[in-house]
């Protein structure tokens, strides 16, 4: 890591195949549409290069207000998943945080070198009963975020794509706007509910249309999480607070507004930490939305039946977006055997990394688990 790195260079230590970039964009498009292909996709990368590891890496407080300490670690993280050579596309943001876009309505976020920003403010119910969209304004530190954005497409151009700010769903937006009291208006003043979300889903609306202008992304395309291209689906909507919800609050408050964000933009991918059967079952059902993702808790990554997933994935003809963890005596040849498996029938899209497990098994780099997976998929066609 070099404190004097020169942010003009940048783009020289990229060092990426774009051609390979390209084709994994197109494979992407593919897959994301229900088409089979003969290598289904995977999403690994692999570790910096010694010239790229000279690209400094400021922590978490640094990169809030600083739009070239900002690029410098993203571009790091764009660098691992390039080098990964896999079907990852790599991509940069103005990572700040889940409250970022509620700076819109004068709301921010503090911020820690550790950890993400966190909001702490909040609005009462009087204050936000009195909100129309017109409260809904480029300003603080969404605003900052913008000029980040445009700041990243004049100094790198086209060298890195670049994808919007961390982007909730209206549900989430709405618990982030007026905390926990929530949960109870949800019974005492369904009708508040519902102005609230109406609110929550015009910034989404707004915010959205205002990033893809300023990097002249397409409405119904996008570049997202430093791994995934598509055509077919323009946003991400975080169903994070949602999966919170029982299955009556979960489909009259959030699924509704949700599905009308993301026929704005062409259709949605979504993700939410931890897991709801409830909530996975409302996504799932939902023309609008064609790829879900969920969290695995650490300490409890097995309590999600992994096979009774992919069977419900597949009766949805809906795709899997997931790190799904390797079984205790499971050995890594027969993980990435399972992986392939639901890979190749459509299901999932698995990322992984190289763990211990992985690497005391001989698969020590992302081209050594792409080598694997090509020779099943040749024995998958053979077959």
């Amino acid at each position: 890591m070099d404190n004097n790195f020169d942010i003009k260079r940048l783009k020289e230590y990229l060092n990426f195949d774009y051609g390979h970039i390209q084709r994994s964009r197109e494979r992407q498009c593919r897959a994301w549409r229900g088409e089979k292909l003969d290598v289904p996709l995977l999403f690994i990368g692999d570790k910096l290069s010694p010239e790229q590891e000279r690209i400094t890496e400021y922590d978490l407080q640094q990169i809030f207000t600083d739009k070239t300490k900002m690029l410098c670690r993203e571009a790091r993280g764009a660098c691992a998943t390039g080098n990964g050579r896999s079907d990852s596309v790599p991509s940069i943001r103005a990572n700040l945080g889940t409250g970022i876009m509620l700076a819109c309505l004068g709301l921010e976020q503090e911020t820690f070198p550790d950890k993400m920003p966190w909001l702490h403010e909040r609005l009462t119910k009087a204050q936000i009963s009195k909100l129309t969209p017109d409260d809904i304004k480029q300003r603080g530190s969404f605003a900052r975020g913008m000029e980040m954005m445009r700041y990243f497409k004049e100094t790198i151009g086209d060298s890195l794509p670049i994808f919007a700010m961390d982007t909730q769903g209206p549900f989430d937006l709405a618990h982030l706007m007026m905390g926990d009291d929530i949960f109870l208006e949800l019974y005492d003043d369904p009708p508040f509910i519902h102005h609230l979300m109406g609110i929550c889903l015009e910034i989404g609306i707004r915010t959205h249309r205002w990033m893809k202008d300023a990097i002249g992304e397409p409405m119904t395309a996008h570049h997202h999480s430093n791994s995934i291209y598509s055509d077919s689906f323009g946003i991400r909507i975080c169903e994070d607070t949602t999966a919170l919800l029982g299955n009556e609050q979960i489909r009259e408050f959030a699924i509704p507004y949700s599905k009308r964000l993301a026929r704005e933009f062409g259709n949605a991918w979504v993700h939410y930490c931890g897991y709801n059967e409830f909530l996975t079952d409302a996504i799932l059902e939902q023309p609008e939305f064609k790829a879900l993702n969920f969290g695995h808790i650490p300490g409890h990554e097995h309590e999600i039946d992994f096979f009774a997933n992919m069977e419900k994935f597949a009766k949805a003809q809906k795709i899997n977006f997931n790190g799904w963890p390797k079984f205790p005596d499971e050995s890594a040849e027969n993980y990435i055997m399972r992986m392939h498996k639901y890979a190749a029938q459509g299901v999932l899209v698995p990322w992984m990394g190289i763990s211990d497990d992985l690497s005391k098994a001989g698969f020590k780099t992302a081209a050594d688990v792409m080598a694997y997976w090509k020779v099943l998929s040749a024995k998958s066609q053979a077959a």
